[in-house]
């Protein structure tokens, strides 16, 4: 009678032990002085199907340099080098390298390299590049179907398992002086989903994420028009969008920064990471002195289902944006809480929980989630003994 207590006693154990169980928590080593940004406009951490990771980190130094980095599964760190950006329009105003997005597909990674200079054009110029799994970089060459767009700069913010390629062409460095002059929306951004020589034409918008015949984003809005990315961005109004082939919908204020296969979108109430405000007053014709103040406005993390409006998923926090959602409809985001702390949140089925408040090992904090895989993994950067690592979480 005392074995079989004892052997029931145990089948109990194994069965309540899972859910409070440490998940096992990986670390990926950042160089030396590296951070990822715990809150960006963009996801900074990706996945690939195989395991590997890909950030987009800077230099915490006067510098901010800004670079990407992978990591196998074996977590062997290894670093982009871009190729010189061809879309300059002069040597003469060459400026500091810089990559603006990197994101891993399967079997290759899409890195958008940039460059910023001073001088009679201004602005910040973007191209495509790919990365091969030995290390080189590599022009990436869009097909002829997007050829038609106006707009010469390049973002790749997104790849998915079937190839779809999340481009949107830009106007933001040769020629931005162009968009001065733009009262029509001919100089807003254009989205497309390229795969090999096809292309699904979007319209004017920036696109972030795609998924099968899903993608998502937003439209900057300015004096009624869809406007180009560098103009007056902080007085436009910011609409998420969401497509099923090429069927748009707009979906209320913000920005929508994934979706899942079956439509279901993420994303925040703001296009997060700006924190730009502005002042200044003029003379009116009556003589009147006029003053006015613009700023970014503040994100909260929203999900919006197919049907009916979006729904605030984090309660009582400053700030806080939804990165990505999985298949069974799980949301991985930032939160900035009332003490003025990052937290990486997981949503599910209604209920919200910071991985911090959550079993795991000793010495950790997690400060934003950017990423989740179909078996539930997490990715994001958080800090390990106080030194800033990127992580995967696995229940």
């Amino acid at each position: 009678m005392t074995t079989r207590v004892l052997l029931l006693f145990a089948l109990v154990l194994v069965c309540v032990l899972p859910a409070g169980a440490v998940p096992s928590i990986r670390a990926f080593a950042l160089p030396v002085g590296f951070t990822v940004a715990t809150e960006s406009e963009s996801r900074s951490i990706t996945m690939s199907p195989d395991g590997g990771i890909v950030a987009v980190a800077k230099e915490t130094d006067t510098t901010g340099r800004i670079r990407a980095f992978r990591w196998n599964a074996a977590a062997m760190r290894s670093t982009f080098a871009p190729l010189p950006v061809a879309t300059q329009p002069d040597p003469d105003y060459r400026g500091n390298g810089n990559v603006a997005l990197a994101v891993a597909g399967r079997g290759e990674t899409f890195v958008t390299a940039g460059v910023d200079w001073s001088g009679a054009y201004s602005g910040y110029s973007t191209e495509a590049q790919r990365w091969a799994a030995d290390g080189a970089s590599t022009r990436w060459t869009e097909p002829a179907c997007v050829s038609s767009s106006s707009e010469r700069d390049q973002l790749i913010s997104a790849v998915d398992a079937l190839g779809n390629i999340a481009l949107t062409k830009v106007i933001t460095g040769t020629g931005s002086f162009q968009v001065m002059n733009d009262e029509a929306g001919d100089w807003a951004p254009y989205a497309f989903i390229v795969n090999g020589s096809a292309c699904r034409a979007l319209g004017r918008a920036i696109v972030t994420n795609v998924r099968g015949t899903w993608a998502t984003g937003y439209r900057g809005y300015l004096d009624g028009h869809v406007a180009p990315t560098n103009l007056n961005p902080i007085r436009q109004h910011n609409v998420a969008v969401r497509w099923n082939g090429t069927q748009l919908t707009e979906l209320g204020d913000g920005d929508a920064l994934a979706v899942n296969s079956d439509g279901l979108a993420v994303g925040a109430s703001a296009v997060p990471g700006r924190f730009d405000s502005q002042s200044g007053g003029y003379t009116g014709t009556d003589g009147a002195v006029h003053t006015f103040t613009y700023a970014s406005a503040t994100p909260h993390a929203i999900v919006w289902p197919l049907r009916g409006a979006g729904i605030s998923i984090v309660r009582d926090a400053m700030r806080s944006v939804a990165y990505d959602v999985a298949d069974d409809g799980t949301v991985v985001g930032m939160m900035v809480a009332r003490d003025g702390k990052h937290y990486a949140f997981r949503w599910r089925r209604g209920r919200l929980e910071r991985l911090d408040d959550l079993p795991h090992p000793p010495g950790w904090r997690f400060e934003a989630a950017y990423a989740i895989a179909s078996d539930g993994t997490i990715a994001g950067i958080g800090t390990l003994d106080t030194i800033a690592s990127v992580f995967t979480w696995h229940a």
